[in-house]
Parts: C-alpha cells; structure tokens; sequence
C-alpha cells in the first residue's frame, strides 16, 4: 500500500450509546480519523466515551464536510 496516492480522506469516530428496547440509540460524533499509508488509522478524539464501548469510524456525510456557516445558512464565515 505505498503507492504514494492514497487519499487521506477524514472519516468521523462516534460514540453510539444504546438506549431502552424500542428506541433508537444516539450517535455522538466524538472525534475523527485518518488513514495512514500503511493502512491502519490514525483517531483523534475530541471527548473521551464513558459509559459505552461502542464506536464506530464511518465516512462524515456530505453536510459534514460543509462549512458550518454553509450548515447554519447565515452567510457568516466559519471560524476554528
């Protein structure tokens, strides 16, 4: 794998908390994650999941990707 043209494409690392039988469990974005060359990947988590084990890494959705002035339609530019 080191053809020197991987895309280093973000994806999003999530929490997923599990609730009571008949709802729907709740996906809290925690972090991101990069693909290294070898393959593996690289996380970054902004918080630190207590309370489940569970986490997915999954490609963020095109609104995702969208500068949150874009997301919030207020025409203001988005600062980090």
């Amino acid at each position: 794998m080191s053809d020197g043209n991987l895309e280093r494409k973000m994806l999003g690392v999530y929490a997923i908390i599990e609730r009571k039988e008949g709802q729907k469990a709740i996906w809290v974005k925690i972090g991101a994650a990069f693909q290294n060359r070898d393959g593996s990947q690289t996380l970054l988590l902004d918080a630190f999941p207590i309370g489940t084990n569970k986490l997915q890494v999954r490609e963020l959705r095109d609104w995702e990707l969208r500068p949150q002035a874009a997301r919030n339609g207020n025409g203001a530019e988005a600062h980090p």
